[in-house]
């Protein structure tokens, strides 16, 4: 009797097991994407080396998914058509609301440039060419104003939240005419360029353009810079089992985050550095 006990014991706590680890999901193939900040096609082609890595270790493919939007991606992820994404700060509250399974783990820590400090922190800048005569807020009331995409953090959210405080009104009632052009690279050459009277877009993709020799540094000028926010977002479905979720971080960060110089290189980063979840208070603070 006592030994039926015991095997029946067993097999409860087995069961028990089997039935919390079939609450995690270990899929055949892996989803990757991005939100397209600048050349989608040409970021998501720069991390294969990082994505192959990440096949060899956890013996799956991984799919690379070409982004149309921000809210491609975040809506991947709520509906689990997407198992990892690099998010934009905005994007990632946004796929975090949507599903709270959504974890950060990590993000980059980038080199300085003209218009960037170097670390895991950007700004959000106003930027007008630097032959117009703007030269204040008010100056530019009227105006044409360059956005990037809707879920931009910098190119969008954030300017849209902050700007009432700045001139007493919103962006659509301060502006004559905003228009979104798609990404950060396409909002900083049309600045440049003198095509709009300024864009709102981040300090970090103007310093790279800057460094591509697509724009001079001096083509600018800066009229307004947003408090320090934390870099983009990198993330995993927390549905995912564990040993799927540390394998897919254990390549990121591994050799302290530099093992992919070219990716790096690529991204303008230093290396990819460990984020938490309560980095992104200071935009939470602006919701």
């Amino acid at each position: 009797m006592g030994r039926i006990c015991c095997l029946l014991l067993a097999f409860l706590l087995l069961g028990g097991c089997a039935s919390v680890g079939a609450q995690c999901e270990n899929p055949a193939r892996l989803r990757f994407s991005l939100v397209p900040q600048g050349d989608a096609g040409r970021d998501l082609s720069a991390y294969r080396p990082l994505v192959a890595a990440i096949e060899a270790r956890l013996g799956k493919p991984v799919e690379l998914l070409q982004p149309q939007s921000y809210g491609s991606v975040v809506e991947g992820l709520a509906a689990s058509t997407i198992d990892f994404a690099v998010l934009g700060p905005a994007s990632y509250l946004k796929a975090r609301g949507a599903n709270p399974e959504v974890q950060v783990f990590a993000s980059y820590a980038k080199r300085a440039g003209p218009f960037q400090e170097q670390g895991p922190y950007y700004r959000a800048l106003l930027v007008v060419p630097a032959a117009s005569r703007h030269r204040s807020l008010e100056s530019l009331q009227g105006g044409t104003l360059a956005l990037t995409d809707p879920g931009s953090t910098s190119g969008a959210v954030l300017p849209r939240r902050v700007f009432p405080a700045l001139t007493g009104r919103s962006l659509d009632g301060f502006f004559g005419r905003i228009v979104y052009v798609g990404d950060h690279d396409r909002a900083g050459l049309a600045v440049a360029a003198g095509k709009v009277d300024a864009a709102f877009l981040s300090g970090f993709h103007l310093s790279e353009l800057v460094r591509q020799g697509r724009i001079e540094a001096d083509s600018v000028r800066v009229l307004w810079r947003s408090e320090p926010i934390p870099q983009d977002a990198i993330v995993y479905r927390g549905r995912l089992c564990a040993p799927i979720r540390e394998g897919i971080r254990a390549v990121f960060l591994a050799r302290d985050g530099q093992a992919f110089p070219g990716l790096l290189e690529q991204q303008g980063s230093l290396a990819f550095v460990p984020m938490e979840d309560g980095a992104y208070r200071i935009l939470r603070e602006l919701q």
